[in-house]
């Protein structure tokens, strides 16, 4: 009986043999699906879309994983923020177009019809949510499943000048706002007329002020405001305390404070970066990236660089900071999708971001925050640590200024913008809030259709 199965098993061997030799349509089919059979890779070409980083610095990091597999080419090109929003809403998601881009987070849910999601077997849910710190949930998490990959974080710190610190007596920046209040109305002078001469802090208005909307978010968020209900409709301006305060309406309040009883901004003066860079402004809030403008144009400057202030006698456990950064996607077009996300993957892995951070300090004094939270101990650069400390207390929302977005966060900017200048010259803030509200209501509408 063995040796009968013996002969059956060499009979239809020789019998398969003689097929494959007969049939050659038969013996290609065979062969690719024969796991052990060797064969080339499919060669894929990624198109990588970034923004702020210039070639110098990616290319070795493309030139590595070129190595690694070398059956991927990326090109990668260099966009202007000034135009990227409407290039990006027009060539996202159509033939010809990238393969790879960078999104600001806030745009992932208008997009998310042609983004490709983050695929299980790249990374699941799980791990991504263990990796990165949960802000990015707010916009790259839509239902249930990550669009987008985060390989910085960035947001809200407050930088101060340390001279104009020391001078007045002051060791260490102000850990709550109560201590902030102080400091801006010991920091802020004035000459015989009354006109200020010296700001303590770049706050209560808006137009001239950077990143006032993002400050009012902090403030709001700090405070308890919900910005949108489940169901997509803007709260921010309805938001109430256990005892039916309007929690929206007290953080304008606040934030305009520092224009009308608590003067501590010339309204005459130009952009607040520019004159804190000039030595006229003792604090101001800016994303990491600007403090590198700061330097550029005050290499000796003295600056520092903290944590936002929070409430006060709040626990750390409720510590809220304000987040706008930027994010990596894969086209939902994109004939390699799986390949464009096995790269932002190992992108943002820890010794490709510890690199890409080193090969952009080689270019400039620093590079951009990790956003991993595993290295986050890593980090002891005085401009970022403040930035990285607060990745797992960020939040965010559509409050986001920089961002070059005609049609979504520029407009809604607008909006914000126009009620703390309204409220900040007498305006009822119930009213303004509302309005505002309104108006931002339209705009996410029109996006979000």
């Amino acid at each position: 009986m063995r040796k009968a199965l013996i002969f059956v098993a060499v009979g239809l061997i020789l019998l398969g043999v003689a097929g494959l030799l007969l049939f050659p349509d038969v013996r290609s089919d065979i062969i690719g699906l024969l796991p052990f059979i060797n064969r080339e890779p499919k060669s894929v070409t990624l198109k990588y879309w970034g923004l702020w980083e210039p070639r110098q610095v990616i290319q070795p990091l493309l030139d590595q994983y070129q190595k690694e597999n070398p059956n991927v080419t990326i090109e990668y090109e260099q966009r202007d923020p000034g135009e990227y929003y409407q290039l990006i809403d027009a060539r996202l998601g159509v033939d010809g177009g990238p393969d790879i881009v960078r999104l600001h987070d806030s745009w992932v849910p208008a997009m998310r019809d042609r983004l490709a999601p983050v695929p299980k077997g790249v990374m699941d849910t799980a791990t991504y949510e263990s990796i990165f710190y949960p802000v990015n949930s707010i916009f790259l998490k839509q239902n249930d499943t990550y669009y987008a990959m985060p390989l910085m974080i960035d947001g809200l710190a407050l930088v101060y000048n340390r001279n104009l610190f020391e001078q007045n007596g002051f060791t260490d920046p102000p850990k709550d706002w109560r201590e902030f209040r102080q400091y801006a109305q010991a920091l802020t002078k004035k000459n015989s007329s009354g006109q200020i001469v010296q700001s303590g802090a770049a706050l209560g208005f808006a137009n001239d002020i950077e990143y006032s909307s993002d400050i009012l978010g902090l403030m709001m968020a700090q405070n308890g405001v919900q910005f949108e209900s489940s169901a997509g409709k803007v709260t921010f301006q309805s938001t109430l305390s256990d005892i039916g305060q309007n929690l929206g309406v007290e953080a304008l309040q606040f934030y305009t404070l520092f224009a009308t009883s608590e003067q501590s901004w010339n309204p005459d003066w130009g952009n607040s970066t520019q004159e804190f860079a000039s030595g006229r402004v003792a604090m101001v809030f800016l994303p990491s990236h600007r403090i590198q403008e700061v330097l550029n144009r005050q290499p000796s400057f003295s600056i520092g660089v903290a944590a936002v202030p929070q409430l006060p006698d709040s626990s750390t456990s409720d510590n809220v900071a304000w987040a706008n950064y930027w994010v990596e996607s894969v086209s939902k077009n994109s004939a390699n999708s799986e390949a464009a996300w096995e790269f932002v993957k190992w992108m943002a892995e820890k010794e490709q971001l510890s690199t890409f951070y080193r090969l952009a300090s080689d270019t400039r004094s620093f590079g951009e925050p990790y956003p991993r939270s595993d290295l986050a101990a890593s980090l002891s650069d005085i401009y970022t640590l403040p930035y990285v400390s607060q990745g797992p207390y960020y939040s965010t929302w559509y409050l986001n200024d920089g961002v070059k977005s005609a049609s979504l966060n520029d407009t809604i900017n607008d909006s914000i913008k126009r009620m703390i200048e309204n409220v900040a010259g007498g305006a009822k803030a119930e009213t303004e809030l509302q309005q505002a509200a309104n108006e931002v209501q339209t705009v996410l509408d029109g996006v979000l259709k």
